[in-house]
Parts: C-alpha cells; sequence; structure tokens
C-alpha cells in the first residue's frame, strides 16, 4: 500500500492498523507532510490508530518520489473518486482491481495499491505512474471515503482474491518476467524522445499523448526481454533519421528488404 504525500498522522497510524487486519504489511509513504514525530512511540495520534498495526508502522518505507515507491512493481493501480477528462486508463471496481492484483502476485510479480492526499487525492502525474484506476462506488453526495477506510476496504478485497487463489500457479510457463513500471516508463519516455524528433506533437498535446503510449504499452502486458527488443528498433529508427545518408547506401538491398 502506497500513501502519496498524507497529511494526518492518525491515518497513517490508521492505515497501518488496516493492513494489519488483512494480512498486508508492505506500507510505503511518499512525502508524508505528517511531522516526523509519527515514527515515534510519541506521536500519539499515529501509534494509538495504529494499534496492532504498530509493527507495519514501524516497518514503514518513506520515499521522496513516487516513482521510486513503485519502483520494480508491474501493476500499479490508482484509487481515485473523480472522473478524469483522459480515457488512457481502465478503470476497475474494487473486486476486479483486487483479482488482478492477488493473481499477478501470485505470478511473483511486485504489484501495489496508490491512495493520494486526503483532501487533494492523487495528481495528473501521480496517475501517469499507474497501470490502472479504481473507484470505489458510493452512495449518497458523498463520494470520498476516508484514507484509511480505503485501505481497508481494498485490503480486505485484497486479502479475499489472494485466498481464492491459492490453487492457481505461481510461475507462467515458458514466458519471460513481465517488464517492470521503470522499464515501461524508459521505453515510453525513449520512444517519445523519438515522435518529437519527427514533429509529432506539432499539433498534439505532448502530455496526454505520452499517457496514451505508456498505458498501450502497459496494457500490452509486455516482457522485460520485448521491451528491450522494442527499445533496440526505436533506438535504430532514430538512428537512420540522425544519419539519412546512410539509407542511400544500402541500395537494392533496403528495397527489397522493404518488400
Amino acid at each position: 500500500m502506497v500513501l502519496v504525500r498524507p497529511k494526518y498522522a492518525g491515518n497513517i497510524g490508521a492505515s497501518a492498523r488496516a493492513m494489519g487486519n488483512m494480512g498486508l504489511s508492505d506500507l510505503r509513504l511518499v512525502r508524508p507532510s505528517a511531522d516526523e514525530e509519527w515514527v515515534g512511540s510519541e506521536s500519539l495520534d499515529a501509534w494509538s490508530m495504529a494499534a496492532s498495526g504498530r509493527a507495519i508502522l514501524e516497518r514503514a518505507q518513506i520515499h521522496d518520489s513516487l516513482a521510486e515507491a513503485v519502483e520494480g512493481c508491474t501493476t500499479v493501480i490508482a484509487c481515485t473518486a473523480r472522473p478524469r477528462r483522459w480515457k488512457a486508463w481502465t478503470v476497475l471496481g474494487p473486486s476486479e482491481s483486487a483479482d488482478l492484483l492477488a493473481e499477478r502476485s501470485a505470478e511473483g510479480d511486485a504489484v501495489a495499491y496508490l491512495f493520494g492526499q486526503e483532501d487533494h487525492g492523487l495528481s495528473t502525474e501521480d496517475l501517469a505512474l499507474a497501470t490502472h484506476l479504481c473507484n470505489i462506488p458510493t452512495g449518497g453526495e458523498v463520494s470520498s471515503l476516508n484514507l484509511a477506510q480505503a485501505v481497508l476496504l481494498l485490503g480486505w478485497e485484497w486479502g479475499r482474491a489472494a485466498s481464492a487463489l491459492k490453487r492457481r500457479p505461481t510461475k507462467r510457463a515458458g514466458r519471460r518476467g513481465r517488464a517492470k513500471a521503470e522499464q515501461i516508463t524508459g521505453l515510453a519516455e525513449q520512444t517519445g524522445d523519438l515522435m518529437a524528433r519527427i514533429a509529432f506533437f506539432k499539433r498534439r498535446p505532448r502530455d496526454q499523448t505520452m499517457v496514451m503510449l505508456r498505458q498501450a504499452l502497459t496494457r500490452g502486458d509486455l516482457t522485460d526481454v520485448e521491451v528491450h527488443f522494442l527499445r533496440g528498433v526505436v533506438r535504430k529508427v532514430r538512428w537512420h533519421l540522425e544519419n539519412p545518408g546512410h539509407l542511400a547506401d544500402l541500395g537494392e538491398a533496403w528495397v527489397d528488404e522493404g518488400e
């Protein structure tokens, strides 16, 4: 569970307790706004709310950036209550998202849920690192949940799904490991640089296009070998663009290969 810029120590503690209730133990915090005292036993808000989850609170990792917090993860699901202008993400319900995380975790992948700041949620920049979105349906006029409530609900779903998957195989027979988030990001950035080289963004917004590209690559469920191959293709295409005279030297062989 990754809490992005949480504001209140009490919510951090309550989230740790919720994780302990559901058998989860890896809590990561990105630039928490709460005073540094939350890490000590003198922080009554965090430690009293954590209760039996204090061990999780003690082991919580603190990161300077979200990219650092989710490094190595192949599936990152961002919890959000707000509709988005861009349609790049697949939006899942609580059960669907938990089923996906449990399945991929059972395959040996590192996975994560993202939760935003209590009052502002996740930024567009945060969402760019997510592979999917999760929306928790609510009734009435209040659509957003308390941070710890959301952690508890999705933690319960994750625990349920993980138990249901106990008979599933833990390895993908005959298939390489799924590409990690940073590998997909590297491929997307390299491709974006190539697109800029051919003026692709002259009439298209680069930020929106790059989000769509990254989500398309993520949905492709690429392996690390496939990402390495595609980066080689992009690198070769760029080299030819920067060395146009080389194409003329290829002569008939270039024409035959194209045919």
